[in-house]
């Protein structure tokens, strides 16, 4: 190899890794991206519409990590119904959305509390 295709072989590597950096640095998803698409999906009856994206992610953060509390079913319930409510949103336990929350909270932005989720249906059995 001459020094002038060594050359362009170099700057043709380093034009690569920087477009390559580039692109995954415009394209990348941000923390919760996922978890406010996925309950905005679910959530069909538009309960959590005037919840801002920021404030969505909020809940489910606040959700999971009250995940600790969750010593059956129904105490996760009433305690994410707390959670929801305290945001202005008046809900019943019944509500669809309650289950979604602990769900997709727990797996998209607390996935250490994962076997948590798991525990309530254990219990619950």
């Amino acid at each position: 190899m001459n020094d002038k295709t060594l050359i362009t072989f170099i700057v043709t590597f380093i034009i690569s890794v920087i477009s390559f950096i580039s692109y995954s640095s415009f394209n990348s998803e941000t923390f919760g991206d996922e978890f406010i698409n996925q309950v905005r999906i679910a959530d069909s009856e538009d309960t959590l519409n005037e919840l801002n994206d920021s404030d969505l992610v909020n809940l489910g953060k606040e959700i999971c990590l009250n995940a600790e509390k969750w010593t059956n079913e129904n105490a996760s319930i009433e305690i994410i119904t707390s959670q929801i409510n305290n945001y202005g949103l008046l809900i019943n336990k019944d509500d669809r959305i309650v289950p979604i929350l602990r769900f997709q909270s727990t797996y998209e932005l607390c996935p250490e509390n994962i076997s948590q989720l798991e525990n309530l249906f254990i219990n619950n059995e």
